[in-house]
């Protein structure tokens, strides 16, 4: 099962980076949970279904000019969850400062959908919530 959900999560990126907002959301469960880091104080610390999946995608690029996010590395764990290393960039539409930051993604799975998504600053920290 660990392959298929690392192939769910690549297909949702893709989608993702083709402006397919739709597609994504048919690779999320209705329930899904997103949790933001504690650390990047924007919107509320957590999302819910469909709705907040949109929402969540939201937080980030309408604060951001070219805003790009980049997998730099995907891991499946024993226990099927998916972690994915990002590296997100963009020029902030207020100061034009170009800001490069690395996100960690946790997703876990049900019946073949991704029912939570949990995003970390540090990768320590996303490794230990899966202990």
């Amino acid at each position: 099962m660990s392959q298929e959900n690392v192939e769910l999560i690549r297909r949702a990126f893709d989608a993702y980076t083709a402006g397919d907002i739709e597609a994504v959301l048919a690779l999320c469960a209705e329930d899904i949970v997103i949790t933001q880091a504690p650390e990047v104080p924007v919107g509320e610390p957590q999302q819910h279904g469909h709705e907040g999946v949109l929402e969540a995608f939201a937080l980030w690029p309408e604060q951001w000019d070219d805003f790009r996010i980049e997998i730099q590395r995907v891991v499946a764990d024993p226990d099927d969850y998916v972690v994915v290393s990002t590296l997100q960039s963009g020029r902030g539409k207020q100061s034009g400062v170009e800001v490069v930051g690395e996100f960690i993604f946790v997703y876990a799975f049900r019946d073949g959908l991704i029912s939570e998504w949990r995003i970390f600053v540090d990768e320590d920290q996303a490794l230990a919530s899966l202990e």
